[in-house]
């Protein structure tokens, strides 16, 4: 069983997925926002997905940390991140964020999904619409 963390899987490049596994510590908060930078300061489109399926409980820091840090960026992630999806298992939980999503601001497009086959379709497909709409400029 893999210890607690957030992982970062790159390899799909230009999606960036990553993974919470049960409860992080502080510790992987900071390097998960300090890879968060590394992503959006390539400057590059790119879809990010945040596989909640092995976690826990996100951590007052978890939620400080990552609402500090979206609110300071919002502006570049506006201009370079072409979406967010989200997983998660419980669909009670699915419906209760997509509820919440409908009136949080959020600076780019966002998707609540049961899966990471899910998540990984409809960022290809934000990846795609992307291209498409520079192929028509």
């Amino acid at each position: 069983m893999a210890r607690d963390g957030i992982e970062c899987d790159e390899s799909r490049w230009p999606i960036v997925v990553f993974r919470t596994i049960g409860i992080p510590a502080d510790a992987d908060v900071d390097a998960f926002i300090a890879k968060a930078e590394e992503c959006l300061a390539r400057g590059e489109p790119y879809v990010v997905v945040f596989d909640n399926s092995e976690a826990a409980r996100a951590t007052p820091y978890m939620r400080r940390r990552a609402s500090e840090w979206l609110e300071a960026n919002s502006r570049r992630l506006g201009h370079t991140c072409l979406g967010t999806a989200l997983v998660f298992r419980s669909a009670a939980f699915r419906f209760v964020l997509s509820t919440v999503m409908l009136v949080v601001s959020h600076p780019v497009p966002h998707e609540v999904c049961a899966s990471l086959e899910q998540a990984l379709r409809w960022s290809e497909a934000q990846l795609r619409r992307r291209a498409s709409a520079r192929a028509e400029m």
